[in-house]
């Protein structure tokens, strides 16, 4: 499914010249909900690439993230910037040292190399979309269906990706 272009719909919108190519701008694309295939992301998440790097020059990805109640990230890093839309639910994010609910509606940034991780501490499902720029590393996800979250460490390492320490505590 890497850069595939299934469920897009294009769009000319620049000549097809060699400066439109090389900098992917030739298409513009409309990808709809329904082709958007979910899979199961750490335990008790369920996640949807919404955009894959190689549809678009590799500039960004974006993931959706449908998390449980009780549903946690491990503390980790990436080499990419990260940013977090909340759609629906209050996610806790801690981010460095400094951790907060977040209301949706919210923006989290997340410079590459930042120590995060969030947690699902309500009772209700949680919603996000989660961009990474520059793409590449939702290829990681789609890898860690049913791993433990105890041995996503070493896979997470292919991807640039360290895992610092474990998830925060529902308390």
């Amino acid at each position: 499914m890497s850069g595939s272009n299934t469920g897009m719909v294009s769009f000319s919108t620049a000549p097809k010249d060699e400066r439109s190519v090389s900098k992917g701008l030739a298409v513009a694309a409309i990808i709809e909900r329904d082709n958007a295939q979910s899979f199961d992301g750490i335990p008790g998440e369920r996640v949807s690439i919404r955009i894959y790097g190689s549809q678009i020059d590799n500039r960004f990805s974006m993931l959706e993230s449908v998390a449980a109640p009780g549903c946690a990230a491990p503390l980790h890093t990436h080499a990419e910037d990260e940013l977090f839309y909340v759609i629906a639910g209050t996610p806790t994010f801690r981010l460095g040292e400094q951790v907060r609910d977040v209301s949706p509606g919210s923006i989290v940034f997340i410079p590459a190399g930042t120590p995060h991780s969030w947690i699902n501490k309500t009772s209700s499902e949680l919603r996000m979309l989660a961009i990474f720029a520059p793409g590449g590393v939702e290829h990681l996800f789609t890898r860690i269906a049913g791993i433990p979250l105890d041995q996503i460490a070493t896979l997470a390492s292919e991807y640039g990706t360290a895992v610092v320490g474990p998830p925060m505590d529902l308390g």
